[in-house]
């Protein structure tokens, strides 16, 4: 598949999804605060931060 993005950027952004994933499964709701901000403290995009509260959204709700 052809993006109009370097195949760099793409890896960048999955490391960031994948390192935002980390932060909310192991940093307690109660210390990090509000998730979008939190996660724009680590570096991620507003369009990274939303793809992680999706993908998470969906492991809780399969998970409950």
């Amino acid at each position: 598949m052809m993006t109009s993005r370097p195949e760099t950027e793409d890896h960048l952004e999955t490391d960031n999804v994948e390192r935002g994933l980390r932060f909310l499964a192991e940093t307690p709701r109660h210390l990090r605060g509000p998730s979008v901000p939190a996660l724009k403290r680590l570096g991620l995009s507003a369009k990274d931060a939303c793809e992680v509260l999706r993908i998470h959204g969906m492991k809780m709700a399969r998970a409950g």
